[in-house]
């Protein structure tokens, strides 16, 4: 791959890591950034085939990781002063807690019908599901990581359109995006049973698959900057933006055809859960102060529609689909 040049090679020794760090010193683009992290030393690439290890990274929990687990990076298309996950962006009440942590179940439901979900459990596998909900729009205390400066650049460059839910490409000339970098990657946490930081881009599901996820787990007082080893403050370039969506085939590889994604969307959008799930839910959170046929008024009255069971299960078609797939990426490991 061709990576975006400069005309000019910029000599970075002249700049303290002081300045860098502070915003003090801004790069002219994201790709200033990737040349600037390779002058240090850092043999890094921009984007590479999906790799991923079984390994345990705690007693008990057995992952697939992808590979290299450091560095990590994370891009934002701005700075915010303080960095939180979508769990601590807003005050809940107990009912919404109540529909968030429904949605998470749900999700958990139909995930059990994923063919590569179930031989992964069989295989005594450990199953982010925080992880993989928060890659799905579901608030949790999660903040997205990447081992790939690619992807991180991809998000860095690009603007969110909840309406379709598609990413464009940022074309003003003004803003700061900003590249976090983690050179200690996943062991400058851990890993313990409260490890910061832990896989989340399993190949059941695509999407975080192809965008190599990671997740730094943050209590609600801790601010994600207080974390991180570096961070890279640059200007917006629409021709850098447009480059990076390009290389991305204008988002299709890092988001290609996914169920879950569509299941996701109309579980949000339209509010329809299952009963089992929120039985189960309020066993589990009794300090939320609801028995379950409480909860159940309380969602309806809100607004939701509460079925036996979530409408969402995947479909005959979809499960073919999925099979497939899963086999064509370890061909001559199933029987005909």
């Amino acid at each position: 791959m061709i990576l975006f040049k400069t005309m000019v090679k910029f000599d970075y020794s002249k700049i303290s890591s002081e300045d860098i760090n502070s915003g003090k010193y801004v790069f002219k683009d994201v790709f200033a950034v990737y040349d600037y992290i390779k002058s240090k030393g850092w043999n890094i690439g921009w984007y590479a085939a999906p790799q991923f290890e079984i390994m345990e990274l705690d007693k008990n929990n057995i992952v697939t990781s992808p590979l290299p687990m450091q560095p990590l990076y994370r891009g934002q298309n701005a700075f915010f002063e303080k960095c939180v996950p979508s769990l601590y962006r807003r005050n809940w009440t107990n009912l919404q807690t109540l529909e968030r942590l429904v949605q998470i179940e749900d999700f958990k439901h139909i995930l059990q019908d994923n063919p590569e979900i179930q031989d992964n459990i069989k295989g005594g596998l450990s199953i982010n599901y925080n992880g993989l909900a928060q890659h799905y729009g579901i608030e949790t205390n999660i903040i997205d990581l990447t081992n790939s400066f690619g992807v991180a650049a991809f998000f860095a460059t690009t603007d969110y359109n909840q309406l379709d839910g598609s990413y464009r490409p940022v074309m003003e000339i003004i803003r700061k995006g900003v590249i976090y970098f983690l050179p200690m990657g996943i062991f400058g946490f851990g890993p313990t049973s409260k490890n910061q930081i832990w896989p989340i881009g399993m190949e059941a599901l695509v999407r975080p698959g192809e965008q190599r996820g990671f997740g730094a787990y943050l209590n609600e007082n801790q601010d994600f900057h207080a974390l991180v080893g570096s961070r890279f403050f640059f200007w917006q370039n629409a021709k850098a933006s447009i480059e990076c969506q390009r290389r991305f085939g204008y988002g299709a590889l890092l988001f290609p055809y996914d169920p879950m994604a569509e299941k996701v969307w109309n579980m949000r959008k339209y509010r329809i859960y299952g009963k089992d799930s929120i039985i189960k839910v309020v066993e589990n959170n009794q300090e939320l102060g609801y028995d379950t046929s409480d909860a159940i008024k309380a969602l309806i009255d809100s607004g939701c529609v509460v079925t036996e069971t979530t409408p969402y299960r995947y479909t005959v078609d979809e499960i073919k689909f999925i099979t497939e797939c899963y086999h064509k990426r370890y061909p001559g490991s199933f029987p005909e």
